[in-house]
């Protein structure tokens, strides 16, 4: 931000950039973010030894000197005389699909929380060895947000899609983006396991999320894995206070944390829900606890395909994802109908997939 008012490259105006500036600010010196002499800890809101990569040090060098771009600013400039406006999330809701990277932002007004869907951001160097990559939280999960994690290399991953064998979970790498529409996006992985680990060769995981107000329609496909091959789920990992227990509605996982709340809600293909904990904890607290579905894979083509309802939210007492959509599978056409009277179709294949949306 203060780089682009420094160059005259910024979509932004001046009084919206100091607003975001002065936001961050605020969101991290109110949160313990400096120690009783004034240096940033290793960790956002304090010390947090799981968020560290190789090259943090000491106060926190590399990526706060970037903070101090904004002091090149002359004191006259608009960005420190203009008054604040409002920052992008703090408008109505918007979901932007960034079909080049590969990312679905998705924002919604009443909470100011932005989602970032991942469909195209990990693709490591071909020539680096693939097993070496894996299980990077911070560029293969599915989604990230503003107010979550993610959970650390060692523990349960949030946001993720896996296939399990021989008592081994596969990672996500090398994200292809498939295709791409005004609120969604699709991508495909082949799925990798660790050293010592299964190799399916032939397998293959599409993923697509839609974004509709604070809900989120994720559809996943298996193709060229062997039937019974279990798959596994996981929503937002919600960092809680240590009596917090989860809310278990029916068949959904419920997650009320300090400011958000996460749940998932298996629609179709799913056979079992379960709470994992994450002990480590994310950035924003000691301990975390993340959703999770279980199903299998039921034959080979045209492949079995998984739907799910997510929903992350610092709203106050949501309701609950039951009842806001519906979702009937043939073949590999989905069809989820919203409680609002809306009607969104995802027709999977081998080509491409295509989403159409009938309003309300």
């Amino acid at each position: 931000m203060a780089l682009g008012a420094l160059t005259g490259h910024t979509p932004l105006t001046p009084g919206t950039t100091r607003r975001l500036l002065s936001g961050a600010l605020r969101h991290f010196l109110d949160r313990g973010a400096l120690t009783p002499d004034g240096l940033l800890t290793l960790g956002w809101y304090g010390p947090h030894a799981a968020t560290l990569q190789r090259y943090s040090g000491p106060g926190s060098p590399y990526w706060a000197s970037k903070a101090f771009l904004a002091l090149l600013l002359p004191p006259e400039h608009p960005v420190w005389t203009a008054t604040e406006e409002r920052a992008p999330a703090e408008g109505p809701d918007r979901v932007l699909a960034l079909s080049a990277p590969g990312l679905l932002v998705q924002t919604t007004a009443r909470d100011g929380l932005v989602r970032l869907h991942n469909h195209g951001s990990f693709k490591p160097d071909p020539r680096e060895p693939a097993r070496e990559t894996l299980g990077n939280p911070l560029y293969a999960r599915l989604a990230y947000s503003t107010r979550t994690g993610p959970t650390s290399a060692a523990n349960t991953p949030d946001n993720h899609i896996a296939l399990e064998s021989r008592g081994t979970r596969s990672a996500r790498l090398r994200v292809n983006p498939l295709a791409a529409g005004p609120n969604w996006l699709a991508s495909w992985h082949h799925p990798v396991f660790p050293d010592g680990g299964p190799v399916l060769p032939s397998a293959r995981v599409e993923s697509l999320t839609l974004a509709r107000g604070r809900f989120e329609l994720r559809v996943h496909r298996t193709v060229g894995v062997p039937p019974g091959t279990p798959v596994h789920h996981s929503g937002w990992a919600v960092a809680l206070p240590p009596e917090a227990q989860p809310d278990d509605t029916g068949d959904e996982i419920r997650l009320d944390g300090p400011e958000v709340t996460g749940q998932l809600l298996g629609l179709h293909g799913w056979s079992a829900d379960r709470v994992r904990r994450a002990p480590e904890g994310t950035a924003y607290g000691p301990w975390a606890l993340v959703p999770e579905l279980t199903g299998a894979v039921r034959e080979f083509p045209p492949g079995t395909v998984f739907v799910a309802l997510a929903s992350l939210t610092s709203e106050p007492d949501p309701p609950p994802l039951a009842g806001q959509v519906t979702a009937e599978v043939a073949d590999l056409t989905v069809v989820a109908r919203w409680a609002d009277g809306g009607r969104t179709v995802v027709r999977l294949g081998d080509g491409a997939p295509t989403v159409s949306e009938e309003p309300s």
